[in-house]
């Protein structure tokens, strides 16, 4: 009889759905963070986003580029505008100006 009632109980505790949705929603975690893992690791994702990766190198020079030039793009011009400012009313220069004159000294 002690046997039959152990028997009895286990199978009521197995029917029970509590915490199912909180295994369910670990499960899906783990797979989910393994294939951001998978992805991040690969080489081809290396290739493209990484240190020195295709994107991270286009990003770089054109940042360097505009830096350097006050203008958007990679490459440097072939011959340069040096335009007078007064010699259209449209100039629109790349050269830096202060907006206030400097303070004697």
């Amino acid at each position: 009889m002690g046997v039959f009632g152990m028997g009895l109980q286990k199978n009521i505790f197995l029917k029970s759905e509590q915490g199912q949705s909180t295994v369910e929603y670990i499960l899906l975690f783990a797979v989910v963070i393994s294939l951001i893992s998978l992805v991040f690791k690969s080489e081809s994702f290396k290739n493209l986003f990484g240190e020195q990766g295709e994107f991270a190198t286009i990003y770089k020079s054109e940042i360097e580029f505009s830096y350097r030039n006050a203008l958007p793009g990679r490459e440097a011009f072939a011959v340069p505008n040096y335009q007078e400012p007064n010699a259209q009313p449209s100039y629109q220069g790349r050269f830096f100006i202060a907006l206030d004159q400097y303070p004697s000294q």
